[in-house]
């Protein structure tokens, strides 16, 4: 075989174009404070039921009220943590 009987290798296609979409506007700052607010709001009668369920004593489940006041706990703190920033 000689050099002048192989085809020289083809170029690998170009790949399509990929839209990319612009970026999303930032929110105005007084939306994002209403809809923190009304989180609060929203989370409110759990967190009243969950600490007078507990402090009660009356559970019906044995820890299980004193771990549904952890996770109420935990997501207060988290929404604090959030409205911080």
């Amino acid at each position: 075989m000689s050099s002048s009987d192989q085809t020289p290798p083809s170029q690998p296609p170009e790949p399509p174009y990929q839209y990319v979409p612009p970026p999303p506007e930032p929110r105005s700052g007084c939306l994002t404070s209403f809809m923190l607010a009304v989180g609060v709001i929203l989370l409110l009668p759990g967190v009243l039921c969950a600490v007078l369920l507990v402090a009660s004593g009356e559970t019906g489940g044995g820890p299980f009220g004193y771990v549904m006041l952890l996770i109420v706990f935990a997501v207060v703190l988290i929404v604090g943590a959030q409205s911080r920033k």
